[in-house]
C-alpha cells in the first residue's frame, strides 16, 4: 500500500517539475473556466487566446464537483493506496469543499484532504514536497507533515495591475471594503492563512514592483524561490533578476511560471506574484 497525491489545476509549477509529479502519478482534477455556455478545462488554450476573448466577455470559472474527486480517489483506493489531496486555498474557493465531501464515501485513513492555504506556485510547491514524500515511502500521516512544515515557511505575495479582475471574477467580496476606490491602485496582496489580504496601496507599477520585492525579501534567507505572472513575462525576469542582485540567491534557481486560465480570471492581465519558501519559520504579514 503506498500514498498517491491528488489537486486541482490551481497548482502551478515550470514545465520540468511539472513532469516530474506527473511521472511521480499526481492526479490533476481540472478547473473549468466558461465563456458564456461555452466550457472549457483549466490550461487547455493559450493565454494569447483566452485574453483576447476575454476582451468579448469575460469568463466564469467551476471548481471541481465532488463527483469528480471521487472517481479520482477511488481509482486510487481501490488499488490498496491511500490519497492525501491537497486544495488550493479554502478561502476563495469550494475546491476544498467539494474534495472534502467527496472523501466521506471511503473508510476513515483512506482520504486525507489538505487546505494548502495557498495557490498557483505556492500550491505547487505543496504538491511537489508531498509527491516526493510519497515517492521515498512515507505514510499518510508522514507525508501530511511534510505539506504542514513546509506551509510554516511558504510566503506568497502578489501585486495586481488592477482589482477590477477580483471584482469581475467574484472574489472581491472579502476584500470589498478595503479595495473600495483603489481601481486606480495597484493593491499589494500577501496569502495570509489562506485569505488574500491588502498590505499596501502603492501608486503607480514601478512603486509597487519595488515594495513586492521588499516584503518578499523579508524572509530570506530562502529555500525556494518563485515568480508568478499573468502576461508580463518581461517583468517577471526583472524580478527575478533583482532578487538575486539583492539576496545572492541564483538566479536560475529561480522557478518562473504563467498561472493558468482560473487564476487569471481573478488576478488579470499584469499580475505578479513572489513566492518565497524561508529557510526557516517566519511570520507572515
Amino acid at each position: 500500500m503506498g500514498v498517491r497525491i491528488v489537486t486541482d489545476s490551481g497548482c502551478d509549477l515550470p514545465p520540468k517539475l511539472g513532469e516530474e509529479i506527473r511521472d511521480l502519478g499526481v492526479k490533476i482534477v481540472p478547473f473549468f473556466f466558461h465563456f458564456g455556455f461555452e466550457s472549457h478545462e483549466d490550461k487547455t488554450m493559450p493565454m494569447e487566446e483566452f485574453l483576447a476573448r476575454a476582451k468579448e466577455i469575460w469568463p466564469t470559472t467551476a471548481a471541481p464537483s465532488d463527483g469528480v474527486f471521487a472517481e479520482a480517489f477511488r481509482k486510487y483506493v481501490e488499488a490498496g493506496d491511500q490519497v492525501v489531496c491537497i486544495s488550493v486555498t479554502s478561502k476563495h474557493s469550494f475546491t476544498y469543499s467539494s474534495a472534502v465531501l467527496a472523501s466521506k464515501e471511503f473508510s476513515p485513513g483512506q482520504v486525507e484532504v489538505v487546505d494548502s492555504l495557498s495557490l498557483s506556485l505556492g500550491q505547487g510547491i505543496l504538491v511537489l514536497a508531498a509527491a516526493r514524500a510519497a515517492d521515498e515511502g512515507r505514510s499518510l500521516e508522514e507525508v501530511v507533515k511534510v505539506i504542514k512544515d513546509l506551509q510554516k515557511r511558504l510566503h506568497l505575495f502578489v501585486t495586481l495591475d488592477t482589482v477590477k479582475y477580483l471584482v469581475l471574477g467574484g472574489r472581491a467580496s472579502r476584500l470589498e471594503g478595503t479595495l473600495a476606490g483603489l481601481l486606480r491602485i495597484r493593491p499589494l496582496l500577501s496569502v495570509r492563512d489562506g485569505e488574500l489580504t491588502v498590505l499596501e496601496k502603492p501608486r503607480g507599477r514601478e512603486t509597487a514592483k519595488r515594495r513586492l520585492i521588499e516584503v518578499a525579501t523579508e524572509h530570506f534567507p530562502a529555500e525556494m524561490v518563485g515568480i508568478i505572472h499573468i502576461v508580463c513575462e518581461e517583468e517577471a525576469q526583472e524580478l527575478a533578476w533583482k532578487i538575486s542582485l539583492q539576496t545572492g540567491f541564483p538566479k536560475e534557481k529561480i522557478l518562473l511560471i504563467e498561472t493558468g486560465m482560473a487564476l487569471a480570471t481573478h488576478g488579470g492581465p499584469g499580475a505578479l506574484g513572489v513566492v518565497v519558501v524561508s529557510k526557516t519559520a517566519t511570520d507572515p504579514f
